[in-house]
């Protein structure tokens, strides 16, 4: 959905960071799991294909050997300000385990960070409550 070109869902054009930065907050975020736009403001286009991605995760989960219940939440914060673009996924199983993970630039990309012997890493997974 980030690149524009939703193929999990079929062939589908949105443009996700130019509705974040239209939205009060420079931020929409979508629930993937239940299909609904949580923060910001979305078009009629957006809301219709966060809703079929909804649809059809269960059949997306399936294909990669998951199960759509073993997740308790599933969902991206796409943001874009003065900054560049960002992405904050949230990932959270039915044991409670969350995790958060940030991407930015174009393309988007995992944050690097150097590591205490000077080595570029890619940032870890944030644990979150």
């Amino acid at each position: 959905m980030a690149s524009g070109m939703c193929f999990v869902i079929g062939i589908w054009s949105v443009d996700v960071f130019r509705e974040a930065a239209l939205s009060e907050g420079g931020v929409v975020e979508i629930d993937f799991l239940h299909g609904t736009i949580v923060r910001g403001d979305a078009s009629d286009g957006l809301k219709a294909a966060a809703a079929r991605f909804a649809e059809v995760l269960p059949e997306f989960c399936r294909k990669n050997r998951a199960d759509v219940a073993d997740f308790d939440a599933f969902s991206a914060a796409f943001e874009m300000s003065s900054l560049g673009r960002r992405v904050l996924l949230t990932v959270a199983d039915r044991k409670g385990r969350r995790s958060i993970t940030e991407y930015a630039g174009l393309p988007l990309k995992r944050l690097k960070i150097f590591d205490s012997a000077g080595r570029v890493r890619r940032a870890a997974r944030q644990s979150a409550p």
